[in-house]
């Protein structure tokens, strides 16, 4: 890996550390994928909570990397601290590693089963990282101005309203009815 990158994985992993500063973050990556060859020095980390009523979030870090300025980095909250939401997000940077399947807000992923153990949703919702704004959003220049965005585990039908309608209408509706979003196998709104 060049230089250059090795430098912006190191201000990733930073921005990371920072933005979760006094909560354990541990290396949490899943090399068990054709990822790594896409992708050199993808990496995640695991967030442990602080207090009670908090989720463990999952996170990139050089997913960004391979792409131009401004590339994209993926967060994943959960009650648990799952290997398996390693190996969501390394399936998730792998999709987005190629142009055809670039990921951006309101893109939605099916993943062809539940998103975690006990779960009955089974899409994902990439979304502007509302949890946390903007200070978690947008990496520095030194990290490559990267944007970090939540994937949001959601329910079939709640997929098909944002594809079918709007990613507005659906955001609307999630705030009317004040979801908590660590609730692994909440009600589908739709």
């Amino acid at each position: 890996m060049a230089t250059g990158e090795d430098a912006r994985i190191g201000a990733l992993e930073r921005h990371v550390r920072e933005f979760w500063q006094g909560h354990a973050v541990e290396p949490s990556t899943w090399e068990h994928a054709p990822l790594l060859d896409r992708v050199p020095g993808f990496a995640t980390y695991r967030v442990a909570p602080r207090s009670e009523g908090e989720g463990w979030v999952h996170v990139t870090v050089g997913s960004s990397v391979h792409e131009a300025w401004g590339g994209t980095e993926f967060f994943l909250m959960s009650p648990t601290a799952a290997e398996a939401h390693s190996e969501t997000l390394a399936m998730v940077s792998h999709l987005h590693s190629f142009e055809e399947y670039r990921l951006g807000v309101g893109s939605v992923i099916d993943l062809g089963g539940p998103w975690t153990e006990g779960s009955r949703m089974d899409h994902l919702l990439v979304s502007p990282p509302y949890p946390y704004g903007p200070a978690l959003e947008q990496a520095s220049a030194e990290a490559g101005g990267a944007r970090f965005l939540w994937l949001l585990p959601i329910h079939r039908s709640e997929a098909a309203l944002v594809t079918g309608e709007s990613l507005e209408a659906f955001e609307e509706l999630l705030e009317a009815e004040g979801v908590n979003v660590l609730d692994a196998d909440r009600a589908p709104l739709v």
